[in-house]
């Protein structure tokens, strides 16, 4: 189900990850991980292997 209460805030984490990455970690590899992160969102157990999820 999508977020409907602010449709916008991925876009928003990826581009302050962009102009703000952690020291050491490049703009591009930031916002890699946030969009890893977000398209993780909904996933029942990212952990576990595929055979045992559903």
């Amino acid at each position: 189900m999508p977020d409907r209460a602010d449709p916008h805030v991925g876009e928003r984490a990826l581009d302050i990850a962009r102009r703000n990455p952690l020291p050491g970690v490049s703009a591009d590899e930031a916002a890699t991980e946030i969009r890893d992160m977000l398209d993780s969102i909904g996933d029942t157990c990212p952990e576990c292997p595929q055979e045992q999820v559903g």
